[in-house]
């Protein structure tokens, strides 16, 4: 059922619910044997064998049996029905892949076109040089997300999460545009909208930062109270987020740009992580170009020029 779903339109309101439901809706479990419904068409099945053994008129015990094992086969379906219900819901759940592919194509549906009008960008000019994309997961709270919407769900050997911060960098003929804001995924809805701008010629450096972010994970657990009512003192750096690989833009100023490019302890897919380095790279091409006039080539690997050939495609 999951397969089939890239083959029929999808509202976003149904795409909202599936996405939910990827996060949200675990697998089914069997039910348990001792639960009230199965109990009792256990009850009805043994009277009806008590019938068959103790009473000797047997039509009339015929009867009596098939009423009490009808009476336990609904009991039975009772206690099959959520599990069956659950079942379905779960085999509707969209596949990681979808998941992946729905976050790329709503960035660009979403995000990007709101990117470019804060920015006042020209859409024409936009190029997959020029206009950098840096997505990041969120996971700790977050001021106008819902704390129930900043979840995430481990997919084999990486996390896939409902909520990013996006920074956008969109590079011009004489200035580079900055554009940040918190992307609550499952609500299709932008929060924290966030934009600056520094021409090439005000840059005063581009490094590679490792900084380290002092936010506590959602699910940490809350600090337990003695019986004075002191929250007592743990060691909650495992709560922590921990470092992040930043790429930092200052200005002469005294500003600066802070891209968050990856976060290792979030573990998050390859699909929605940049290297430090690319962002790094694509920057400084730029910047000699604009201040020197230097010709450049942004070299790909392999992988980045299929995708970037799919992207023309489309």
């Amino acid at each position: 059922m999951a397969r089939q779903k890239e083959l029929i339109e999808i509202t976003p309101e149904i795409k909202s619910m599936l996405k939910k439901n990827y996060f949200f809706i675990n697998k089914a479990k069997f039910p348990s044997y001792f639960a009230g419904n199965i109990l009792m068409a256990y009850f009805f099945i043994g009277l009806a064998i008590f019938i068959v053994f103790y009473f000797q008129k047997v039509f009339m015990t015929f009867l009596i049996v098939f009423a009490l094992v009808i009476v336990a086969f609904i009991y039975t379906f009772r206690w099959l029905s959520p599990y069956r219900a659950e079942k379905q819901t779960y085999s509707q759940r969209p596949t990681t892949d979808q998941m992946e592919n729905w976050l790329i194509q709503d960035i660009k549906e979403i995000v990007k076109p709101m990117a470019v009008e804060m920015l006042s960008l020209n859409p024409a000019t936009i190029t997959s040089d020029n206009f950098i994309v840096v997505p990041c997961p969120v996971y700790w709270s977050e001021s106008g997300v819902p704390d129930e919407n900043i979840t995430k769900y481990y997919a084999d050997s990486y996390n896939v999460y409902s909520t990013y911060k996006i920074h956008v960098l969109a590079l011009s003929e004489n200035y580079v545009s900055f554009y940040t804001c918190v992307f609550n995924w499952l609500d299709n809805e932008i929060v924290s909208p966030f934009t600056l701008e520094f021409f090439f010629d005000d840059i005063s450096s581009i490094t590679n930062e490792s900084q380290n972010l002092d936010l506590v994970k959602i699910d940490a657990p809350a600090p337990e109270k003695k019986e004075d009512d002191e929250e007592e003192e743990v060691d909650d750096s495992k709560n922590k987020i921990g470092a992040a690989q930043t790429v930092v833009v200052k200005n002469k100023s005294g500003e600066s740009m802070n891209i968050i490019v990856n976060i290792p302890e979030l573990e998050a897919s390859p699909r929605s992580t940049l290297k430090p380095e690319k962002v790094m790279q694509t920057l400084r091409i730029m910047l000699r170009h604009r201040r020197y006039g230097e010709e450049f080539e942004i070299v790909r690997p392999k992988e980045e020029e299929s995708e970037k050939s799919e992207e023309s495609e489309e």
